[in-house]
C-alpha cells in the first residue's frame, strides 16, 4: 500500500507539468515556441481593460505574421477602439495607475497617424506592452470603413495588448 501511494506522489508533479508538449511559456502564458495568436492575447486580462464607461467601437488585433525578408515578425496584438467620457489627462492617468500597481513600468510610446498623444507602459519581465493611443475630438476613429468620429466632449483612445516575442519591445 505504501509503494501505491508513493507512486502516486511522484506521478502528480509530473501532470501539473503542462503535459509531453515541451511548449515553453512566459509568465502571462503565451508561447515562446510558436507565433502568439490575437485571441491568446485577449484571455489576458490586462488586453480588455477598458476606462470605466467606456463604449467600444470595435476590437482590433492580428496574430504575429513572418514577413518575407524581416528579422522579426509583426507582433500579435489585441485590444479596442473605445470613446468615454473623460478629459485626456483622466484617461491616462487612470491607466497610468492601474498598469503601475500591476508591475508595469512606463516606455516609449511612438503615435501613430491620427493620434494626439499616448502612452506604453512594459509588462515586468516580459516582452509585452500595453499602449493606449488617443484621437482628438472630431477626428475618424481608424477603420474600414471608418466607424465614425471622435464625437464633441469624448475622448476616442485604442488601447492594445502587443506581444513583442521575439526580441521585446521597441527601446525606451
Amino acid at each position: 500500500m505504501n509503494r501505491t501511494v508513493v507512486a502516486v506522489a511522484l506521478m502528480l508533479p509530473v501532470a501539473g507539468c503542462g503535459g509531453s508538449t515541451g511548449t515553453r511559456v512566459d509568465r502571462f502564458g503565451l508561447p515562446l515556441d510558436r507565433p502568439v495568436t490575437q485571441q491568446e492575447l485577449r484571455r489576458i486580462p490586462d488586453a480588455t481593460l477598458l476606462f470605466p464607461g467606456s463604449k467600444v467601437v470595435r476590437a482590433i488585433g492580428s496574430d504575429e505574421r513572418k514577413q518575407a525578408g524581416e528579422h522579426e515578425p509583426d507582433p500579435a496584438f489585441a485590444g479596442s477602439i473605445a470613446v468615454v467620457p473623460a478629459t485626456v489627462d483622466t484617461l491616462l492617468a487612470w491607466y497610468d495607475h492601474q498598469l503601475l500597481a500591476r508591475g508595469y513600468r512606463r516606455a516609449t510610446y511612438y503615435k501613430l497617424a491620427g493620434q494626439s498623444t499616448g502612452r506604453a507602459w512594459t509588462a515586468p519581465g516580459n516582452r509585452e506592452q500595453v499602449q493606449v493611443g488617443v484621437y482628438a475630438a472630431g477626428s475618424p476613429l481608424p477603420g474600414k470603413p471608418v466607424p465614425g468620429k471622435v464625437p464633441t466632449g469624448r475622448v476616442g483612445y485604442e488601447i492594445v495588448f502587443v506581444n513583442y516575442r521575439v526580441t521585446g519591445p521597441p527601446p525606451s
